[in-house]
């Protein structure tokens, strides 16, 4: 994947509302991907073979499934939370199987996750500054990792999961997405912008298939008379 594309598209499509002060009630905040869902979620391909993203029923339960067939297009759902003081990010998640042929995660050409989630930060219209982290579900990076993207420093890889032995199994995440922001830049964040979904194999031009269930991101922001 072309990471940079996708940043372009969030930092394009969330900096003109950065302006705006919304702090919408938690049940804006939670998706599990009901009838509407799409309403909330923009879809990002940028000219590429598109990832195809639908609702399917697992265990009596709605959920999203991707399927990437050396394609890519990502979902994002625009949150615009200034100043945040709290933010915890909860999500399940469930891979057919990591892409065990791409030994280099780190590099431009190995960009491809079976799946990930995607935090946005402070946004530019200049892609190389929108901060973002990356939740990836990975082929070989260890459980714990957390580098750079090989496309910009102002996004960080964040390694949950790892190889073949979850596969098949839903696995629920909770993150301080917060506390990871400033790990990883040095600094708390201003601003919270957009979470975003991507199931993308254009590099490595593999296959790929995952499902995501109860995405929830809980924040809670300064009050207004208390920001800068």
């Amino acid at each position: 994947m072309n990471l940079l594309r996708s940043i372009a598209f969030i930092g394009l499509t969330a900096t003109g509302f950065s302006a705006v002060e919304t702090t919408p009630p938690l049940a804006d905040l939670f998706d599990n991907f009901g009838p509407g869902w799409r309403d909330q979620w923009q879809e990002e391909r940028f000219f590429t073979k598109p990832t195809q993203y639908e609702t399917v029923t697992d265990a009596g339960q709605t959920v999203l499934h991707a399927t990437s067939r050396a394609a890519h297009a990502g979902l994002v759902r625009k949150i615009i939370q200034p100043y945040p003081t709290a933010a915890r990010l909860r999500w399940s998640w469930k891979i057919a199987a990591p892409l065990t042929a791409n030994h280099a995660e780190r590099t431009r050409s190995g960009d491809d996750y079976a799946v990930r989630v995607f935090v946005v930060f402070e946004t530019s219209v200049i892609p190389f500054r929108t901060r973002a982290l990356n939740y990836v579900w990975a082929a070989h990076e260890p459980v714990g990792s957390i580098y750079p993207s090989p496309y910009t420093k102002n996004v960080g890889m964040i390694v949950l999961r790892t190889g073949e032995a979850e596969a098949g199994r839903w696995c629920r995440e909770e993150r301080d997405v917060l506390a990871d922001y400033e790990k990883f830049f040095g600094t708390p964040p201003t601003q919270i912008s957009a979470v975003a979904i991507l199931v993308d194999t254009d590099n490595t031009g593999l296959n790929a298939e995952a499902w995501l269930a109860d995405l929830r991101l809980d924040p809670r922001c300064l009050p207004k008379s208390e920001k800068p």
